[in-house]
């Protein structure tokens, strides 16, 4: 397995758990009545940013430990050198992400605009960043094994 696809594996690992955290507190938030009244997008965002602090954190000491873990396990040190084909994979994920974003931002621009409530709009789009994220790891995943 090159350092590449060990990459991917702990990004997809890391988006589970991220998305994980941020459906626990936003779903726990909202039964709680949390995101209802005057404050209620004001305190959704402070929630966000929280959790996209938490979430970077998460992703570095997840990346440091799938690193040393692959290091005692195998004995391998990790190959840090990118190649065409590394490159060309990346463009595809990048593709991949990006049109699950805009795909949850215009579907939230359709919420609103059909007259749902904010805060659901703003889910929407938070989740077509999130699951556009792990699209896009889970078609790079798929072109490494491939063999692209």
């Amino acid at each position: 397995m090159s350092h590449e696809e060990r990459n991917v594996l702990t990004e997809i690992l890391a988006n589970a758990v991220i998305i994980g955290l941020f459906m626990w507190f936003l779903v726990a938030g909202h039964a709680a009545g949390s995101f209802n009244g005057p404050d209620g997008v004001q305190l959704w965002a402070i929630l966000v940013l929280k959790l996209i602090g938490a979430s970077i954190v998460i992703g570095i000491v997840l990346a440091v430990t799938m690193a040393i873990v692959w290091r005692m396990v195998t004995g391998e040190a990790s190959e840090l050198t990118r190649d065409e084909r590394d490159r060309a994979i990346s463009g595809i994920g990048w593709k991949i992400s990006m049109l699950g974003s805009v795909a949850g931002f215009v579907g939230g621009i359709i919420a609103l605009a059909l007259g749902v409530e904010v805060i659901f709009a703003l889910n929407l789009m938070l989740a077509g960043c999130a699951f556009g994220d792990t699209g896009g790891n889970l078609a790079k995943l798929h072109a490494y094994r491939r063999g692209v």
